[in-house]
C-alpha cells in the first residue's frame, strides 16, 4: 500500500479502534472493517495462506466484492497458491519472466471489470503482442507498465496495441537494448485513446517520436530516452498540436541544442516542467542569454526547470556570465556547478533550502545572493585551477567541496573566490603552516583580510584546531555549524569552540548550529548549565531542532 494512503487510513481509522470493546480477548471477535485494513497491507499470496479456508467468516469476507486483489507474481511465488475472483483483482505484477506460461494462458477477459493496472517485466515482445489483443474490452485498465529488458525489438506492433486500449492512461515502456525500433505511419485521422502520461525508457528518434504523439494528443506527461538518427530531417517533423502537454523529461545524448529547440517549436504545448539530463556535448546548454529568449518566447508557461550536462575537462569552455540575472533570480533558478575528477557537471534546478539559509530565528532568509552560483568540487584535484577558464569568480557566492582539502589549498582556492558568502567543506587537514613559503603566507593574509563568508559547515572534525582555523580564517562569520558524531565530542568541544570565539574580541558569530544524531533534551541541559557556569554568553536563545542544536546569540 502507499505510504501516504497508509497514513491516512491509520490517522482516519484511529477513533474507531478506540470504540473497539477493550473486552474483545479473541482476534476472531474484530469488526470486519478492521480486517479489511489489514488485508490490504497484504498481498494476495500472503492473505491466502493466512486466512483462506480458515473458517467460514474469513471465507465469506476474501471473496466479498468489497475487497480487491493486488497480485504479485515474483520468483518465489507458486502459481497454484493465488487463486481469487477475477472481478476482485485491481493490479496484477508479473516481477519474473519464469511467470510465462501464466502470462500465455491468462484470458484477460470482461470478468476482469475491476483490473486497472498491469505490470510485466521481462516480458517476450511475441507474447506480449498476443496479450495486449486480449486488453481491448477491460472497462477499467488505466495503467500498463511493459519491461523487455535487454531483448532488441521492433516496437512497432507492441505500440499500435497499447494505441487500441480506449480506457488507458498511463503507459511505460523500457528495453535496455539499444536497437529498438518503432516505426508507425502519423496518423492522419483522429485518435480515440486517453492517455495522459506516455513514459518511454528506451531510445527513439525525433523522427519516430513525433509519430507516436500524432497517436497521443491528449498527453499531459511525457518523457523519452533521445536516439541520434543520421538522416534526422525537421521536415518531417510536422507541428502537432499538444494543448495538455505540461511536463516533459528528456534523458539521453546527442541532441543537440537546436534539434531541441526546433522539437519544442513543433509540438505546441503549454509546459510547466522542463527537464533535459545529458542531452548532448553542446555548450549551447549553458548559454544563458539563448535561454532566457528562447523561454520567453516559447516556454513562457515555465515554472520548473531542470538541466543536467556533463562534460570533461577536455570539452570544457567558458560559460555565460548571465545565470545570475534576473531572469534566473525571479524564477528562483538556481544555476550549479560541480567538479568531480575531470569531469564538470554543469546543473541548473528550482530553488529548494539550504543550510545556509537561516537567520537568528531559524527561519528562511529570501535574498537574492541565494540564487547565485554555487560550485561544488568532489574528489578533489587540480582541475580546480581552472575556475577562472569556467566562469568568472565573482559569480559564486556559495561552494561545497565533498572532499578531504588540505588547508593551503583551501585557501589558494578562496583567494580565487573572493566573493563566497558560505563555504561547507567535508573536512579539512591542516598543513603546517610554519613550512609555508613566502608567496602563501601573503595569500593567507590577503584571504583571512579580505574574505566575505559569513556562513561555515564542517561535516567532519578531525580536531578542534580545524574549528580554530575556520574561526580565524574567516573573521566575518556569522553562522558556523558543525557535526558531530557522539555525546562525548560535543561536550567536550562545545566549550573549546565557545572559548575560541569569546578570545577573538571582534568576532560577529551569532548563530552556532551543532548537529549530533542522538541529540536530545538532556543534552541540551547540559549545555545550558555549561554555558551558565562557564559565562560565555550574557544574553543567548538555545533549541534543539530534531538533531540540531542551535545557540543563539545576542
Amino acid at each position: 500500500m502507499n505510504k501516504d494512503k497508509q497514513k491516512l487510513n491509520y490517522n482516519q481509522s484511529l477513533e474507531k479502534r478506540n470504540r473497539i470493546d477493550h473486552s474483545i480477548s479473541s482476534i476472531e471477535n474484530l469488526p470486519n472493517e478492521l480486517f479489511n485494513e489489514i488485508f490490504d497491507y497484504l498481498g494476495a499470496y500472503h492473505m491466502h495462506q493466512a486466512f483462506s479456508n480458515l473458517n467460514y467468516r474469513f471465507q465469506r469476507l476474501i471473496n466479498s466484492s468489497s475487497l480487491l486483489f493486488k497480485i504479485t507474481f515474483r520468483r518465489s511465488t507458486p502459481e497454484q497458491m493465488i487463486r481469487v475472483n477475477n472481478n476482485q483483482i485491481l493490479s496484477i505484477h508479473f516481477l519474473s519472466s519464469i511467470h510465462t506460461k501464466t502470462i500465455s494462458s491468462s484470458d484477460f477477459d470482461s470478468s476482469f471489470n475491476r483490473l486497472e493496472s498491469l505490470i510485466f517485466h521481462s516480458i517476450e515482445p511475441d507474447i506480449l503482442i498476443s496479450v495486449l489483443s486480449k486488453l481491448t474490452h477491460l472497462p477499467r485498465l488505466f495503467s500498463l507498465t511493459i519491461n523487455i529488458g535487454n531483448m532488441s525489438a521492433d516496437l512497432t506492433d507492441i505500440y499500435r496495441s497499447i494505441f487500441d486500449l480506449p480506457k488507458l492512461k498511463y503507459i511505460r515502456s523500457i528495453a535496455k537494448a539499444p536497437e529498438v525500433s518503432v516505426f508507425l505511419p502519423f496518423c492522419i485521422h483522429k485518435q480515440i485513446n486517453n492517455i495522459k502520461h506516455l513514459i518511454m525508457n528506451h531510445s527513439i528518434t525525433l523522427n519516430n517520436l513525433f509519430s507516436i504523439l500524432s497517436y497521443t494528443t491528449q498527453v499531459e506527461n511525457l518523457s523519452f530516452t533521445h536516439k541520434m538518427c543520421r538522416t534526422f530531417d525537421t521536415e518531417l517533423m510536422s507541428s502537432i498540436m499538444l494543448p495538455n502537454l505540461t511536463h516533459l523529461s528528456i534523458y539521453g545524448t546527442d541532441l543537440r541544442f537546436d534539434a531541441f529547440e526546433i522539437f519544442i517549436t513543433k509540438i505546441h504545448s503549454k509546459l510547466k516542467v522542463l527537464s533535459l539530463e545529458n542531452p548532448a556535448k553542446d555548450m549551447n546548454y549553458l548559454n544563458a542569454d539563448r535561454w532566457e529568449k528562447f523561454i520567453l518566447k516559447y516556454l513562457s508557461q515555465l515554472e520548473k526547470f531542470h538541466l543536467i550536462c556533463e562534460f570533461h575537462g577536455s570539452c570544457r569552455r567558458s560559460t555565460s556570465n548571465s545565470f545570475n540575472s534576473s531572469f534566473w533570480i525571479e524564477r528562483q533558478w538556481i544555476f550549479e556547478i560541480e567538479i568531480n575528477l575531470d569531469i564538470f557537471i554543469y546543473s541548473i534546478h528550482p530553488y529548494k533550502k539550504r543550510w545556509f539559509e537561516y537567520d537568528s530565528q531559524y527561519t528562511m532568509i529570501n535574498s537574492s545572493k541565494f540564487m547565485q552560483i554555487i560550485l561544488t568540487i568532489t574528489c578533489y584535484t587540480d582541475e580546480w585551477y581552472y575556475l577562472r577558464r569556467i566562469l568568472t569568480a565573482g559569480e559564486v557566492y556559495h561552494l561545497k567541496i565533498n572532499d578531504e582539502i588540505f588547508s593551503t589549498e583551501l585557501i589558494r582556492m578562496l583567494n580565487l573566490l573572493p566573493y563566497l558568502d558560505s563555504l561547507q567543506l567535508s573536512s579539512v587537514r591542516l598543513s603546517n603552516l610554519t613550512n609555508m613559503i613566502n608567496e602563501e603566507r601573503e595569500i593567507l593574509s590577503m584571504v583571512t583580510c579580505q574574505n566575505q563568508i559569513t556562513k561555515v559547515y564542517l561535516r567532519k572534525m578531525i580536531q578542534i584546531e580545524d574549528i580554530y582555523f575556520l574561526i580565524d580564517q574567516c573573521p566575518r562569520m556569522t553562522y558556523l555549524k558543525v557535526d558531530f558524531s557522539n555525546h562525548m565530542d560535543i561536550e567536550v568541544n562545545i566549550p573549546k569552540i565557545l572559548m575560541k570565539i569569546n578570545t577573538k574580541y571582534n568576532h560577529h558569530i551569532r548563530l552556532l548550529c551543532f548537529r549530533v544524531v542522538v541529540a536530545d533534551e538532556k543534552l541540551v541541559e547540559n549545555l545550558k548549565r555549561l554555558i551558565h557556569f562557564e559565562k560565555f554568553f550574557s544574553d543567548y536563545k538555545i533549541k534543539r531542532v530534531f538533531d540540531d542544536i542551535y545557540i543563539e546569540c545576542k
